[in-house]
């Protein structure tokens, strides 16, 4: 939603007093030095309860309310509790402590009630927004910035808070708990807005261990604690463990600006990403580019061979590629990539090998296996009765990365690749070493059709982008 803002500062009448919904604020509207830290953000993100307005109070007090009305008595659901299981971040940790609590099984009949309770509340109360975050938003406004809202709110209480407080309605867009698909704490929503904002400088401000985690985990946006209440149960638990962060209470601008100051001097624009997860993701990406520069040379001597072996077949003979598990997959893939330039090769199903689909081998075929091990017994066993008792010769090319494997003892042909590491923490998964059979035998397919026209390609590519291209 587009908004228009006069170029002064605007702040929301008192909706009692009859006079327009905005008036002019005359005050110096130079603020761009004074706030520059800040205002060097585009867009800038907030939670709703307890962030922008002071609701957070009326969530409790509505949990208190049915409650105590569920057990005709008085309860002791104190806003600590409320703050401990209602913000902790484990899933469905509010719900397990009322049935442990109170041995409630109805959790979602009750949380139908509560927010019936809530919407009286704020309906009968004087409602307002947390201490200078009206200032803060006019700022923003006034300068030509953009904000937006992120919450667990349902968009009809939002609406109503948008009539009482008009502010809320100029921001950008508003995120609530129907536009996603899993609520805080999981990280969908802020991850959803550093995609609608990629490329803008993104700050975001939450007040609760629930939103603030979250947050947190999206590298792109500078994450800032508003601490309200200097008695929230989570306090610690956010200033202790959640590092290169901000925290100032309510809003106060000028320390705000400070600490951003302090903060761009002190971690450049990417700095949060350097650590944790984008650390791991790093190293994921740098072993692949390693060990395919370690078998770089290797690659280069197998795909001329095996080229080499292919390029003067009869046309009687046929190529198949196979492989167990995740390495089957990869012939599946090549095989494609051969087939549309033309090559003529098929897949075949190991397991089903012994089941009858031998009958598809003639003379002299050629059969390409891949293992990383050299050592897969459905591979061996295939070799060992292609060797001994099978009434056609099929020519037989392996590719391994395990010096003396089983394979390159029963193959008449074996080329072998350096000892691959996988990408993951244990070395175990097929990861890199896909990546590399894959590269490996897709340059093959290209190589044995080195000289190829975009007429003949698209002769077998017929639809789709591709087909279209000239």
């Amino acid at each position: 939603m587009e908004s228009y803002v006069p170029s002064s500062l605007l702040i929301p009448a008192a909706p009692h007093t009859g006079k327009p919904s905005w008036e002019l604020l005359n005050i110096n509207t130079n603020t761009n030095e004074k706030y520059k830290a800040i205002l060097d953000y585009d867009i800038f993100i907030f939670d709703f309860d307890g962030t922008i307005m002071d609701t957070e109070k009326y969530h409790h007090k509505a949990w208190e309310i049915t409650l105590n009305e569920y057990f005709g008595s008085d309860t002791d659901y104190d806003i600590n509790l409320h703050y401990k299981y209602g913000h902790a971040l484990k899933k469905n940790s509010h719900k397990d402590w009322l049935y442990y609590k109170y041995g409630i099984e109805n959790y979602e009949e009750l949380y139908v009630i509560k927010s019936e309770n809530y919407n009286k509340l704020i309906h009968e109360n004087k409602i307002t927004m947390i201490s200078g975050v009206q200032e803060f938003l006019t700022l923003i406004l006034n300068n030509n910035k953009k904000f937006v809202i992120v919450t667990n709110t349902s968009e009809q209480f939002i609406e109503y808070f948008k009539i009482k407080f008009p502010i809320i309605g100029l921001a950008h867009q508003i995120f609530t708990k129907e536009y996603f698909i899993k609520k805080k704490p999981d990280p969908e929503c802020y991850f959803r807005v550093s995609e609608k904002y990629k490329g803008l400088k993104k700050i975001g401000f939450e007040d609760s261990l629930l939103g603030f985690d979250p947050l947190y985990k999206i590298s792109d946006i500078t994450p800032v604690f508003i601490e309200n209440d200097e008695s929230y149960y989570y306090n610690k638990k956010i200033k202790n463990e959640y590092q290169k962060i901000i925290c100032t209470k309510n809003y106060n601008l000028i320390d705000l600006n400070n600490k951003l100051m302090k903060y761009s001097e002190k971690y450049n624009k990417r700095s949060r990403e350097n650590e944790g997860d984008y650390t791991f993701i790093d190293k994921i990406l740098q072993n692949n580019i390693n060990e395919l520069e370690k078998n770089f040379e290797n690659m280069k001597y197998i795909m001329y061979r095996i080229t080499t072996i292919l390029q003067n077949l009869d046309k009687e003979q046929h190529i198949y590629l196979t492989g167990m598990g995740k390495s089957g997959y990869v012939c599946k893939k090549c095989v494609s990539t051969w087939q549309s330039l033309s090559i003529k090769c098929s897949y075949i199903d190991l397991p089903n090998l012994p089941h009858g689909d031998f009958g598809q081998f003639r003379d002299k075929d050629i059969l390409i296996l891949i293992s990383n091990s050299g050592n897969t017994d459905e591979i061996v066993n295939i070799l060992n009765y292609l060797n001994t008792k099978f009434n056609k010769k099929i020519i037989t090319i392996s590719i391994v990365a395990n010096k003396d494997s089983i394979m390159e003892k029963l193959s008449d042909y074996c080329y072998i690749l350096d000892n691959i590491k996988e990408a993951d923490a244990i070395n175990m998964a097929p990861s890199t070493s896909n990546i590399i059979f894959m590269a490996l035998l897709d340059g093959i397919g290209i190589n044995l059709k080195k000289i190829i026209t975009k007429t003949e390609f698209k002769i077998y590519h017929p639809h789709g982008s591709l087909g279209k291209s000239n």
